[in-house]
């Protein structure tokens, strides 16, 4: 018979990380559409440009930041789920 299961401080260490990882693409995020909104630039091209960041390049990295967010939540539940069912033996 197999054994599954995971370490579960590592489990927790990843889900912290990957939660870290989420805000430090924020705070890029914000500080990055601040230096687009800030940067002397006129004319078509560079309105066409902030357009496309504040549209789908913002929107990609708030995707990311999602993502690696709900990856931190599952990979914590994990470590909890795998921290209950290891005590309950």
């Amino acid at each position: 018979m197999a054994i599954w299961g995971a370490d579960v401080q590592s489990l927790r260490d990843l889900g912290t990380k990957l939660q870290q990882g989420s805000e430090e693409i924020g705070r890029t995020k914000s500080q990055l559409t601040n230096l687009v909104q800030g940067v002397d630039w006129k004319g078509p091209d560079a309105d066409a440009f902030r357009n496309d960041w504040n549209g789908e390049y913002t929107a990609a990295l708030t995707k990311v930041i999602n993502a690696l967010q709900e990856a931190g939540r599952k990979a914590k539940a994990n470590a909890q789920a795998q921290e209950s069912t290891s005590n309950a033996h």
